[in-house]
C-alpha cells in the first residue's frame, strides 16, 4: 500500500479498544503477578508491617518537630512503593519510574531527617533540601549512605523519569502491529526485574529505619512486631536473590533476542 492510500477507520474501533484497555491491563496484572508471586508476597509483609506500626503511631501524639516529619514521611515512601508495585505489574513501568523516584527522594530525606535533627526542621518550615545536598549530608555520617551509591541510584531513576530512546519501549506502531496503548505490549522484564530488586531494597531501608526509632512503642503495643519483621526481612533477602538470577536470566534472553533482531533506521 502506498503512503497516499488511506483506510477509513471506524469510530467504533476505536472506542472498543479504548473502553477494553482495563481488560488488558488487568489481564497482564494477572500474569505479572503469578510471574513475581515472591516479589508480591514479601512486600505484603512489608507494608503490613508498616500498617501495624502506623496503627500504635495513631494513638500516640509526636513528641516534637522531627517525630511529626518522620510520620509523614514515613507515609509518603509506603504510598510511592506502594503503588509503584501496582504500575509495574500492570506493565506501566515506564509510568512507574518517576513514583519510585520519589520514593527514593522520601527515603533518603527520611534517613537525613532521623539522623539529624535540624534537617526535620527546616524541611518543616518548607524549606527546600534537594538530593544532592541529601546525599553529601549522608555521606558525612557514620549512619548515612554512599554518597556515590546515591547518585548512580538518583540517576537511574531520572533516567526513567524523563523521556529517552532507551527507556521508552518500541511499540512498532504501523510496523506490525495496529494498536500499542496501554498494557497491550509485552513490558521489558529485565525493567521489571530491575525496579522490583530495588524497590524490596527500599521497603528493606524504610521498615528497619522505623522499626528501630519506634522501637520503644513496638514494644509496649505490639509483642509479636519484632519476631514478624526479622523472619520478614530474613526472607527478603531470600527473594532478593531469586529476583537478582532472574534478572540475569532474562537479561542475557533479551539481549539474544535482540542481537538476532536488531533495530533498523529504515
Amino acid at each position: 500500500m502506498s503512503e497516499k492510500q488511506s483506510i477509513e477507520f471506524d469510530p467504533v474501533d476505536a472506542k472498543e479498544h479504548y473502553k477494553s484497555l482495563h481488560i488488558y491491563s488487568e489481564t497482564r496484572t494477572k500474569e505479572m503477578n503469578q510471574m513475581f508471586l515472591p516479589f508480591i508476597d514479601i512486600t505484603d509483609r512489608y507494608g503490613l508491617l508498616i500498617s501495624r506500626l502506623t496503627l500504635i503511631l495513631g494513638n500516640v501524639k509526636p513528641k516534637d518537630t522531627q517525630d511529626i516529619v518522620l510520620r509523614d514521611l514515613m507515609a509518603d515512601v509506603f504510598d510511592c512503593l506502594y503503588e509503584a508495585r501496582v504500575l509495574i505489574m500492570r506493565a506501566k513501568i515506564n509510568v512507574a519510574f518517576p513514583v519510585v523516584r520519589r520514593a527514593y527522594e522520601s527515603l533518603t530525606l527520611f534517613n537525613l531527617c532521623t539522623i539529624n535533627k535540624p534537617f526535620a526542621e527546616k524541611w518543616q518550615k518548607g524549606k527546600e533540601i534537594t538530593n544532592g545536598e541529601v546525599r553529601k549530608e549522608l555521606d558525612k555520617h557514620p549512619l548515612g549512605e554512599s554518597a556515590d551509591e546515591m547518585k548512580k541510584l538518583y540517576k537511574f531513576y531520572c533516567l526513567g523519569s524523563h523521556p529517552n530512546r532507551n527507556l521508552i519501549p518500541r511499540r512498532l506502531l504501523g510496523e506490525g502491529n495496529q494498536f500499542v496503548l496501554g498494557a497491550i505490549g509485552h513490558p521489558s522484564l529485565v525493567m521489571a526485574c530491575d525496579l522490583c530488586l530495588k524497590i524490596l531494597e527500599m521497603w528493606f531501608w524504610l521498615t528497619a529505619m522505623v522499626s528501630v526509632i519506634y522501637h520503644e512503642q513496638i514494644l509496649r503495643s505490639d509483642k509479636t512486631y519484632n519476631e514478624a519483621y526479622s523472619l520478614t526481612a530474613k526472607d527478603a533477602q531470600e527473594v532478593g536473590k531469586w529476583l537478582l538470577e532472574n534478572f540475569n536470566k532474562v537479561l542475557a534472553e533479551e539481549k539474544e533476542y535482540w542481537d538476532k533482531h536488531p533495530v533498523s533506521d529504515e
